[in-house]
C-alpha cells in the first residue's frame, strides 16, 4: 500500500463495480455471446452479427451523442435499428426481450469469496454504495445485501469522471463528499472523477502498475493498494 495524501475521517465508502470487485471482461464476453445466440434462434442474422450490431451502436452514438452516457439505452437503440434494417417487423419488442436477456447474463458472475467477506465486514461498520458507469445489477451479482444503494450512469446522470454519480451518492448518504472514500480501478473515471467531486480516493492496482507511467489520470489518489487484505487492514 502506498499513501499519497493524508486520509481524513471516513464515514462511508463507495465502490466501483466492473474490474474492481470482479473481472468484467469475461462477463461481457459471455453476455455478448448469449445475446447473439439468443437472437440467432429468432432472426436470420448476418455472419458477423456482433460486428453488425456494433456498427449500429456506433452509428446510434454518432447520431445521439448523449447516449454515450447510457450503455443500456445505446445498446437497445442499436438493436432496434439493426433488427429493423434486417426486416424484422416487431423490432422494438424483440429488442426489449433481447436486452432483458443480455442484462440477465451481464450480471452473472462468480464473485470471489474474499470480496464477499470484505464487503460484509465493511458494511457492518460503514454504509456502502456502488457507483458504476456500467449496467451490472448488484442484486443479480449477489452483492445487493452489502450496499445501501447503487448509482449508474444514464438518463440525466453522466458517466464518471463527471461528478453526477458521486454527487448523487453523497446526497443519498446525507454526507459531505470529503467524508466518503471511493474505491476503484480506473485512474481517470474513478480517482480523478471522485477527487473532482470532493471524495477521498483509493486506487485498486492489483497488477502493481507504476502510477507515473499511467496516462489515464492526472490526479494522485489518497492511496493505492494491490490486495483486498490490505484494504481491509486499513479500513
Amino acid at each position: 500500500m502506498i499513501h499519497y495524501r493524508p486520509l481524513g475521517p471516513i464515514a462511508a465508502i463507495s465502490f466501483d463495480l466492473d474490474d474492481t470487485l470482479y473481472d468484467n471482461a469475461p462477463v461481457i464476453r459471455q453476455a455478448e455471446q448469449q445475446l447473439q445466440d439468443w437472437l440467432a434462434q429468432r432472426v436470420k442474422l448476418r455472419e458477423d452479427s456482433y460486428g453488425y450490431f456494433q456498427g449500429w451502436r456506433q452509428r446510434v452514438l454518432q447520431e445521439n451523442p448523449e447516449l454515450a452516457h447510457d450503455t443500456t439505452a445505446s445498446r437497445h437503440r442499436a438493436l432496434v435499428r439493426g433488427l429493423g434494417a434486417l426486416g424484422v417487423s416487431q423490432a422494438e419488442g424483440l429488442a426489449d426481450a433481447a436486452m432483458a436477456h443480455f442484462l440477465e447474463w451481464r450480471s452473472r458472475c462468480d464473485i470471489n469469496p474474499q470480496v464477499h467477506q470484505l464487503l460484509a465486514e465493511l458494511a457492518s461498520r460503514r454504509p456502502l454504495v456502488a457507483i458504476s458507469n456500467g449496467n451490472a445489477d448488484i442484486d443479480r451479482l449477489g452483492l445487493g445485501s452489502y450496499f445501501k444503494a447503487a448509482f449508474h450512469a444514464g438518463g440525466s446522470r453522466q458517466m464518471k469522471p463527471s461528478p453526477d454519480l458521486f454527487i448523487a451518492a453523497a446526497q443519498q448518504l446525507k454526507l459531505t463528499p470529503q467524508a466518503i472514500l471511493h474505491v476503484g480501478d480506473h485512474l481517470r473515471e474513478d480517482i480523478e472523477g471522485a477527487l473532482g467531486a470532493g471524495f477521498q480516493t483509493a486506487w485498486y492496482n492489483p497488477d502493481g502498475l507504476a502510477l507515473k507511467d499511467q496516462a489515464k489520470g492526472k490526479l494522485l489518489p489518497h492511496f493505492e493498494f494491490q490486495t483486498l487484505d490490505s484494504l481491509r487492514q486499513l479500513l
